[in-house]
């Protein structure tokens, strides 16, 4: 049994200090703005600079003469307009949750929202869930969109998803106006995707080995956008998107990619036990399963060489799909619900953490690329990561207090040799990412190597790798102020090895079954 790494061994930055990058294992900061361009080089240096401002958000009003529908700006619509278009969208679930986000100038009486509310809860409650009550249902949209967003603050921050595309240098961002914008790092031109469907955007990702395809998870539905880079248009036209909606998914709370490039698409709602799978070219899904005992599916996560799936819900509980036959194994009587999970390079670790929790554990499964596809072998669980905190390792003589930690969300870069760790805003650390090495020689070893620190007062709401970095690895942060930087962490490539844990098993308990679901024409 090994040690567990600790908090203890990371160094905070001091005050009015920005973090630049990372040099030989160590987190490089200054305190004058003028000097990070002296720090950078590579590929990093020519990413877009990105500052959101609050006033770049408001609404802006159709050109006279210009169509709505080619432009993808706002337009009023009346309260029957949306009704009708919500009916045809989701139903009678539909219309009630139109009634209950109604914020126009259309009054709506408050004990009538009310009543549209409880009834959703309802319905839910009894269509849905096959008599277990679970808290979230009684959640609002948004606040389902909130409670279960990798974005910590996602009601208020301007920026709400990110994504880079896995091989081409440019990278979405998700507004809180419900406008996407994609930057490119080797031209100026800025292209805007806007729909009336594109409200309150989830969640968002590029299609691998593809360079035109962005999903978009929104409220209502998942929007595919096909964007020519080659295109010399900034506002791609009605025919460049498609729209994909499931009954009951909504809000779509994930979506994934297939990594092996084909196309299959991923979804999920914290309001639905369906894992759906979509071909996108032929607009077909296929429900792999009902997770019926689960309250819903929060979110989806592929395994990055695309022999597994860990599908977490907002019980305690989640489960991992192993890809050829779609066999799956169920994790219960967990502490709280899954908050983050990703995947070593692989498909053979799996690292995540719970709600509440500010420990990461590891599932280890056999190497698919040397024992074959298999979820045999990994009955427990282990910790590998405490990021407890108290009031005793701060220099507090009064003795130890626990304080309230907690892991938002967490990244593992595509090489496996670095993860990142946001946490909640309720955790005394909510204006810094901590940053941790993970090595593969010859035994798993994480080793941390520091906090990374924003401009000003400015706090992390969003982090991810951006993938094929040439200088190692990228962690790209978005702040609450609306900024978007990238930390450079300048790393030489090697080889990877197997990987080998020795940690200490702390939770047990998986069950495996093997429903015979994956039967549809359009896998390939």
């Amino acid at each position: 049994m090994s040690n567990i790494c600790s908090v203890s061994q990371l160094v905070f930055p001091g005050d009015d200090e920005i973090t630049v990058c990372e040099r030989n294992g160590k987190l490089i900061t200054v305190k004058d703005t003028a000097l990070i361009d002296a720090y950078l080089d590579g590929e990093v240096v020519t990413y877009p600079t990105v500052q959101i401002s609050l006033d770049s958000l408001r609404r802006t009003a159709v050109i006279p003469g210009e169509s709505a529908k080619t432009a993808f700006l706002d337009h009023k619509e009346t309260m029957l307009q949306r009704l009708l278009s919500a009916w045809h969208e989701n139903g009678m679930i539909g219309i009630l949750s139109e009634i209950c986000d109604d914020e126009s100038e259309q009054k709506i009486h408050p004990i009538f929202k009310s009543i549209c509310h409880h009834t959703i809860v309802s319905l839910r409650w009894i269509a849905g869930m096959h008599f277990t009550l679970f808290p979230h249902l009684k959640l609002s949209p948004t606040g389902l969109i909130s409670q279960f967003s990798e974005n910590r603050d996602w009601e208020e921050s301007p920026i709400r998803c990110f994504s880079w595309h896995h091989r081409a240098k440019k990278f979405a961002v998700a507004l809180r106006d419900d406008t996407v914008k994609i930057h490119y790092s080797e031209k100026d031109k800025i292209s805007v995707l806007k729909h009336r469907l594109q409200k309150n955007i989830t969640c968002m990702e590029w299609r691998p080995l593809l360079a035109t395809h962005l999903a978009v998870g929104t409220q209502s539905a998942i929007l595919i956008w096909c964007v020519d880079p080659k295109s010399h248009s900034t506002r791609p036209s009605s025919g460049a998107v498609q729209v994909l909606s499931y009954k009951g998914h909504a809000p779509v709370s994930s979506i994934a990619w297939c990594p092996t490039g084909d196309d299959l698409l991923l979804a999920t709602s914290a309001f639905s036990s369906a894992l759906v799978v979509w071909s996108t070219a032929l607009e077909e899904y296929q429900v792999i399963q009902h997770l019926t005992t689960s309250g819903g599916v929060s979110r989806v996560v592929w395994s990055p060489d695309g022999s597994k799936v860990v599908a977490a819900t907002p019980s305690s509980s989640f489960r991992v799909f192993e890809t050829g036959t779609w066999t799956n194994e169920r994790w219960s009587n967990l502490s709280g619900y899954v908050q983050c999970a990703c995947w070593n390079p692989t498909g053979s670790v799996l690292i995540f953490a719970l709600h509440g929790d500010p420990r990461v554990y590891s599932v280890v499964f056999p190497d698919p690329q040397a024992d074959g596809p298999s979820l045999s072998g990994c009955s427990h669980a282990s910790l590998v990561l405490d990021l407890s905190e108290d009031d005793s390792e701060t220099g507090d003589q009064s003795g130890p207090v626990l304080r309230t930690n907690h892991i938002h969300s967490m990244r593992w870069d595509d090489t496996g040799r670095r993860v990142a760790v946001m946490f909640d805003k309720a955790d005394p650390r909510h204006g810094l990412v901590a940053v941790f090495s993970t090595s593969y020689d010859p035994l798993f070893q994480i080793v941390p190597i520091g906090y990374v620190q924003g401009p000003g007062d400015a706090e992390p709401v969003f982090i991810g790798f951006k993938p094929n970095c040439d200088v190692g690895a990228c962690l790209t942060i978005c702040w609450s102020d609306g900024s978007i930087n990238h930390i450079p962490m300048y790393i030489p490539k090697t080889n990877g090895n197997n990987l080998k844990f020795q940690s200490r098993k702390v939770l047990t308990g998986a069950q495996t079954s093997s429903p015979n679901l994956w039967t549809s024409s359009i896998i390939e």
